[in-house]
């Protein structure tokens, strides 16, 4: 038979089981946390965005990474065969799930985002609201990550390009192939994002030089690091 002196001693035990195992959950979420989602046809993985994303890991150690999984395809057999639109839409669902799902577990963690071509797009829809009509995604069906711990978000040749937005660097006067209409911008997170975009670029401006569109990170990158880098 247990004595009482060791029935007081499992419980206390028990009782204080519970809080270490919160303590060293807390201890585990990195300071930084990085979501990058690559452009169309990339590889899984961060594609482009790479560069960018592991600019910021290297300036703050500990600091952590995922990529949004999600098929980056634009009808090509490649990828799966997969439409644009479904694949935004995919893409935005995906955002929504891994940012929630991560900043639940780890709430004070600060977060970036890092988007490529369609990794823009589907940050952009996710974190901005109001949906993406031209690749028929509902605001109400987009979801959205706006409530989290978001400190900054790069988009680098982002088609929802706006003429006129607060975080737009670059030459572009003109709107991208699935632009948000003319003065929908992104409501209270104007102030974290850059979103990079050259007129020469012909998806997420009206140029006609692919090379401008896959030039960013090297062009843009040691900006989007000291931007990031203000916001942390």
């Amino acid at each position: 038979m247990y004595t009482t002196a060791l029935i007081t001693a499992l419980l206390s035990a028990t009782a204080f089981a519970a809080p270490v195992e919160q303590q060293l959950e807390k201890r585990a979420c990195p300071g930084i946390h990085i979501f990058g989602a690559r452009e169309t046809t990339a590889s899984p993985g961060y594609g482009s965005a790479g560069a960018v994303v592991n600019k910021i890991l290297a300036a703050h150690s500990g600091s952590t990474a995922e990529a949004i999984s999600y098929p980056a395809c634009g009808g090509g057999s490649a990828c799966g065969g997969v439409s644009y639109s479904n694949s935004v839409q995919q893409g935005t669902t995906a955002v929504v799930a891994a940012v929630s799902k991560f900043a639940k577990s780890c709430p004070s963690t600060e977060i970036v985002l890092v988007g490529y071509s369609q990794g823009s797009e589907i940050f952009d829809n996710a974190l901005c609201g109001n949906g993406d009509p031209k690749q028929g995604l509902s605001a109400s069906a987009a979801g959205s990550i706006a409530s989290y711990n978001i400190k900054a978000a790069i988009f680098m040749g982002d088609p929802r390009f706006e003429v006129g937005a607060p975080y737009n660097v670059g030459t572009c006067k003109a709107g991208g192939f699935s632009s948000r209409p003319s003065g929908q911008t992104c409501g209270n997170y104007n102030s974290k994002i850059q979103s990079y975009c050259d007129a020469a670029d012909p998806y997420c401006c009206n140029g006609n030089n692919a090379a401008t569109h896959n030039g960013y990170a090297n062009e843009y990158g040691s900006k989007a690091l000291t931007f990031v880098n203000s916001k942390l």
